[in-house]
C-alpha cells in the first residue's frame, strides 16, 4: 500500500507542480522508497525560479499572467512568421517568402527543395493499414512511408536533427488519407516514436492531426491512448499534438429508412457511431433542418464557416488535452480552410449551396479566413493553454491551401487557393493572408522550459562531476538570427561563474523546438549543490523578459550517504 502511494505521488507529481526527469527516474527509484520521498520534499522545497517551477526537473513554464514579448524593432518586423503556414507546391513557391510566410506543410518526410531556407518544414510519416487483398479486411499490421528502416526513414532523421515529426494524417478517416484503426495507430505511434528517438533524441514527435474535434475524433484519441497504455504500460509520449478544424458532418441522419453511412468527415475509424454528428436529412422541411443544427449533433452546410463551432474545437482539443495531462505540449492546427466548392466544371454557378441559397464566394472565404486568424491570434486561456507560449491555446496554423498542389485536383471551384491556378497572382485570400501577416510584428522571445538537477556517485571522500543542463524555448513568432550564451552559476548573486554554453543562431519560435544548453561543473564534494542559470543576460537574440530567462536547481552528490542518517530517525 505504502509502495502504491509512492508510485502515485510520483506518477502524478505535475499535481504537485514537480516532475521527475526521464534520465533520472531509474536512479531516483534506486535509491529506495524512504529515501526518494525525502527527495521529493527537498526538490520541492528548493524550487525558486522567477516562473513556476517543477521538482526534480525545474520546469520555470509560466505560473504569472502571460508575458508580452517588447514591440519588435523596424528590422525584425520583417522576418517570417512562424504561426502562419500553408500547404503548398513549388507553384507558390515565389510568393511564400513574398508573404513572410514562416511554416510549410507538405505531408512528405523531407522538405521540398524550392522552400526558401528562412522557412521551417514539418516533416510527415504516412500510414496505412494494411488489408487483405482478397477481401479488402483489415489486418493487424500497417504500413509506413518512408519505412522504419535506416535506409528508409532513418537517414532522413538523421539529416534533419531536432526535427518536429508528425505520425500519419487523418489516421481517423475511413478509406481517404491514412485510415487506421485507433488501437493499430498506437502501436504504429509507439514503432515511430522509438525508432525517431534513438536516432535524434532532440527530434519532437507529434501525434496525427484528425479530420476535425468532434466526440467521435476525441473517441479515437481516447482509445488510442487506452490501446496505448495497456500494450505499453505507460503513456503515449506526445512532444506536440497536432489538430484539424474543418466544420463537416459525420454522416447521415437517419430519417425516413436512411441508413448511418458516413458522409462529408467521415465517422472516425473504430469509433462509436452514435457519438458522429449528423446531417439533416433534405427530406425534412428547411425550417426543421435549421433548427436541429442549432444542436451539437447536427451540422448544416452554412455552418460550413461558422466561427463558433470553429473556436468550439480549439476550446475542445485544449480541454481534451489538459484532462489527459498535455497541456504543457504545443498545439499546431495543421489544416483548416473552406473546403465546399462555389464553381461548377466549366460554369459559374456554385458547386455547393447552402440551406439560404448562398455560395462560398471568395469574399466569404476571405471573411472566414480574417475571423479565425484574430482569433487564433488572440486565443489565451490560462487555464487551458500553453504555458511555455504565454498560454496561447494554439502555436501555429497552416491553410489548405496556398495553391492547386500541382495536380490540379484542387483547382476548380476551391474556395479556398490563395494563388489563382490560371494567372499565378494572389487571389483575395492570398491578399488577406499576406496582409495579416504583415501587420503583425516579429521578433524572437526566449523562455527557460526546464533546467535539469542531476544525482552524482561518487567513492568516499572524492569529488564528482556533474552535467547542468537547461532547455530553452523560443515562443516568439520567428526564429532567432544572432547566438547567444546561456551561463551557469554557483551563487544566487550570479557572480561565480561555473562555465558558459553558447546557443547558435536558428532556433525555431512559437515555442515548439526545444533546444539544450549544457556545462559540466567539477571537482563537488558530497552533499547539495545549487545552480543558477541565466540565458541571454544581455538581450541580443530578442528582448524578452530576463525573469522568464532565469531559474535555478540543484546537484545531489553521493545522495544516500548525504541523507540516510537523517532518515534513521
Amino acid at each position: 500500500m505504502l509502495f502504491t502511494q509512492y508510485r502515485y505521488l510520483i506518477e502524478e507529481g505535475v499535481k504537485l507542480n514537480m516532475h521527475l526527469c526521464p534520465s533520472n527516474k531509474m536512479r531516483f527509484f534506486s535509491l529506495g522508497l524512504p529515501l526518494a520521498l525525502l527527495l521529493v520534499a527537498f526538490a520541492l522545497l528548493f524550487t525558486t525560479t522567477s516562473a513556476a517551477a517543477a521538482g526534480m526537473c525545474v520546469s520555470v513554464a509560466n505560473d504569472s499572467a502571460p508575458v508580452e514579448p517588447e514591440p519588435a524593432t523596424a528590422e525584425n518586423a520583417v522576418a517570417p512568421n512562424c504561426r502562419y503556414g500553408v500547404t503548398a507546391s513549388q507553384q507558390g513557391a515565389t510568393v511564400i517568402e513574398e508573404m513572410k510566410i514562416g511554416w510549410l506543410l507538405s505531408f512528405a518526410p523531407t522538405a521540398p527543395s524550392w522552400l526558401p531556407d528562412n522557412v521551417a518544414h514539418t516533416p510527415m510519416v504516412r500510414l496505412k493499414q494494411d488489408r487483405d487483398p482478397s477481401t479488402n479486411s483489415r489486418l493487424p499490421t500497417y504500413t509506413a512511408r518512408p519505412a522504419f528502416t535506416e535506409n528508409g526513414l532513418g537517414r532522413i532523421v538523421r539529416a534533419n536533427p531536432g526535427a518536429v515529426w508528425i505520425i500519419g494524417n487523418e489516421v481517423d478517416r475511413f478509406q481517404w488519407q491514412d485510415d487506421v484503426l485507433p488501437d493499430l495507430y498506437a502501436t504504429a505511434y509507439h514503432d515511430a516514436y522509438h525508432f525517431i528517438k534513438q536516432i535524434d533524441p532532440t527530434a519532437q514527435v507529434a501525434i496525427s492531426g484528425l479530420v476535425l474535434i468532434s466526440p467521435g475524433r476525441l473517441q479515437y484519441l481516447d482509445r488510442a491512448l487506452a490501446a496505448y497504455k495497456e500494450k505499453y504500460g505507460t503513456q503515449m509520449p506526445v512532444d506536440v499534438w497536432t489538430f484539424h478544424a474543418y466544420i463537416f458532418p459525420e454522416r447521415k441522419e437517419p430519417f425516413n429508412g436512411q441508413g448511418l453511412e458516413g458522409i462529408y468527415a467521415s465517422i472516425a475509424v473504430g469509433t462509436d457511431p452514435d457519438l458522429a454528428i449528423m446531417a439533416p436529412s433534405p427530406q425534412r422541411p428547411l425550417a426543421e433542418q435549421i433548427e436541429l443544427c442549432e444542436r451539437d449533433d447536427y451540422i448544416c452546410v452554412h455552418q460550413h464557416d461558422n466561427m463558433e463551432l470553429f473556436r468550439k474545437q480549439v476550446v475542445d482539443m485544449r480541454t481534451w488535452m489538459k484532462d489527459n495531462g498535455y497541456q504543457n505540449r504545443p498545439l499546431l492546427l495543421t489544416e483548416w480552410s473552406l473546403l465546399h466548392t462555389y464553381r461548377q466544371l466549366g460554369g459559374g454557378d456554385c458547386g455547393i449551396r447552402d440551406e439560404f441559397g448562398n455560395c462560398f464566394v471568395p469574399e466569404r472565404v476571405t471573411n472566414f479566413l480574417d475571423a479565425s486568424v484574430q482569433y487564433l491570434e488572440s486565443a489565451i486561456e490560462t487555464d487551458l493553454g500553453y504555458p511555455l507560449d504565454n498560454y496561447r491555446l494554439v502555436q501555429q496554423w497552416s491553410w489548405f491551401a496556398l495553391d492547386n498542389l500541382g495536380d490540379n485536383q484542387f483547382t476548380e471551384g476551391n474556395p479556398s487557393l490563395m494563388i489563382d491556378p490560371s494567372s499565378g497572382n494572389l487571389t483575395q485570400m492570398g491578399r488577406k493572408y499576406r496582409d495579416l501577416i504583415q501587420e503583425t510584428t516579429t521578433q524572437p522571445n526566449l523562455v527557460i522550459d526546464t533546467i535539469y538537477a542531476d544525482f552524482v556517485n561518487v567513492a568516499p571522500s572524492t569529488s564528482g562531476t556533474a552535467q547542468l543542463k537547461v532547455s530553452i524555448r523560443n515562443n516568439g513568432n520567428s526564429r532567432t538570427t544572432v547566438p547567444f550564451d546561456v551561463v551557469f552559476y554557483r551563487n544566487a548573486a550570479q557572480t561565480q561563474e561555473i562555465g558558459r554554453a553558447t546557443v547558435p543562431a536558428g532556433l525555431d519560435g512559437c515555442a515548439v523546438v526545444p533546444v539544450l544548453a549544457e556545462v559540466e561543473w567539477q571537482d563537488l564534494s558530497e552533499g547539495v549543490h545549487r545552480y543558477w542559470v541565466v540565458v541571454d543576460r544581455e538581450g541580443v537574440a530578442g528582448p524578452g523578459e530576463l525573469s522568464n530567462r532565469s531559474g535555478s536547481s540543484l546537484v545531489l552528490v553521493n545522495p544516500v550517504t548525504t541523507f540516510l542518517p537523517l532518515l534513521a530517525r
